[in-house]
């Protein structure tokens, strides 16, 4: 029994080194802090949404339809009817023709991203037992997998409208089979409008636009997650098998300037990592796709001005290569402080969890909705630049592309010089515990 204590007590003290433990402590702090942002979001989501209201009609069934908007906040949310008439914003005067581009513009002043309109015939046509026209007016929000959450609640109101209408229309007398179809379906809708870039296009929802880019929304920041994990862990474990082997003080040995030696292997392992990055890219983007055509993914980006050129693929490329050397750099820096192979494994876990954050950040949220402490914890991991790239360009967020481009740029000569300056010294042959820093703090431990 002493034995099995005494192994596990050793076996304990390698694995449990202050790097870990701190690495560790600092990983349960960020991911609490972003719970806590994705619950906020989550709540956002719940609570009831204020929609814009334009009358072009100003008849009586315009003013039914009214009662039913405020009949479905009550009944829905639990509302009262005062309560209800706060989260309906009516952008025009009754019987007000206004154009698209305007219906945007009022929406804008007015904070919502969620409008209908009555047409001018509205109420004609329902005495006509003519079924009226309800338009649906989006302003799309670029907010990930979140991106369409504000703007579901027109999947409800529009049918609750419907079945509001059908309820007074029932008392009719009925003797006709198309006046009961007309009754069980007095609202023809369809009629979608989304300001999307700049511009209105219709025909079109931010569930459909939302639905076709989650192929790269969750392509991308999986598969640089997992290339970036893979990657670090090759190299750190491969820096404790070489001090384990002594192959390292060999090739230390050689008539090779040491930054030559850095580069070489930080060069080799970036592209190595680039080319499984593409062909994970190129797989996860082709089963995405494919899964998300049965949600109504089947919208073509580039018709609303949302699909990258050759100089954005080029950027997206650069940056998730410089990405990839961070990443490098960084494992470099902490393979350079194992003793062997089984102490390497421990260090693996800062990489993997700050590639880890970023990914759940950027698969649920834009970089536009987040705090300020969550911005600025995403912009210090370089991880994040390629991740966010893809929505930044498409969406034309140029500053923050190029700012993260010469933030990664900056970081990896950062990370270099600190790398080459470990190769210059005996850091890697005799351990920190030899340095003045490591005899320092021996000193006072002892």
């Amino acid at each position: 029994m002493n034995h099995l204590l005494n192994i596990t007590k050793k076996e304990l003290k390698e694995l449990l080194t202050p790097g870990s433990i701190i690495s560790l402590v600092v990983v349960v702090i960020i991911l609490m802090s972003v719970g806590s942002m994705m619950s906020g979001e989550m709540d956002d989501i719940s609570t009831p949404s204020k929609i814009g209201f334009v009358n072009e009609d100003g008849g009586p069934w315009s003013d039914t339809t009214i009662d039913a908007v405020y009949s479905f906040y009550m009944s829905t949310y639990n509302m009262s009817s005062d309560e209800a008439m706060e989260f309906v914003a009516f952008l025009t005067a009754p019987g007000t023709s206004v154009s698209d581009a305007e219906i945007i513009d009022m929406m804008k002043k007015e904070g919502v991203v969620y409008a209908v309109k009555l047409s001018p015939d509205f109420s004609s046509n329902l005495d006509a037992e003519i079924r009226g026209l309800i338009s649906e007016y989006y302003i799309f929000e670029n907010k990930g997998l979140l991106g369409s959450a504000s703007t579901s609640i027109s999947s409800l109101i529009i049918p609750y409208i419907s079945d509001y209408l059908t309820s007074v229309l029932v008392s009719w007398e009925i003797t006709d089979p198309d006046t009961a179809y007309f009754v069980l379906n007095p609202i023809r809708g369809n009629d979608t409008h989304t300001y999307v870039n700049g511009e209105v296009h219709a025909g079109v929802t931010p569930m459909n636009i939302s639905a076709s880019m989650m192929g790269q929304t969750l392509a991308i920041p999986i598969v640089i997650m997992i290339v970036i994990t893979m990657i670090g862990g090759i190299v750190i474990s491969s820096m404790g098998n070489e001090k384990e082997n002594k192959t390292l003080e060999t090739l230390l040995t050689l008539p090779v300037k040491r930054t030559t030696i850095v580069s070489g292997k930080l060069l080799a392992s970036a592209i190595m990592g680039l080319v499984f990055g593409l062909a994970y890219m190129i797989g996860m983007m082709s089963y995405t796709s494919g899964f998300t055509a049965g949600l109504g993914g089947g919208t073509n980006l580039a018709d609303y001005g949302l699909s990258l050129d050759m100089t954005d693929w080029i950027l997206m490329m650069v940056m998730i290569f410089l990405a990839i050397f961070s990443a490098l750099g960084l494992c470099m820096i902490l393979g350079a402080f194992v003793k062997n192979y089984k102490a390497a494994q421990t260090m693996t876990l800062p990489i993997s969890m700050m590639a880890m954050i970023p990914m759940f950040i950027t698969m649920f949220s834009s970089w536009d909705s987040l705090p300020g402490f969550v911005q600025g914890i995403l912009f210090a991991i370089p991880f994040s630049h390629p991740m966010m790239a893809m929505d930044n360009l498409m969406f034309n967020n140029m500053d923050l592309v190029l700012g993260g481009l010469i933030y990664l740029a900056v970081f990896v000569v950062v990370t270099i010089m600190i790398t080459v300056k470990i190769y210059n010294s005996d850091i890697l042959i005799t351990g920190i515990k030899q340095t003045k820093l490591g005899r320092t703090f021996s000193w006072k431990k002892n």
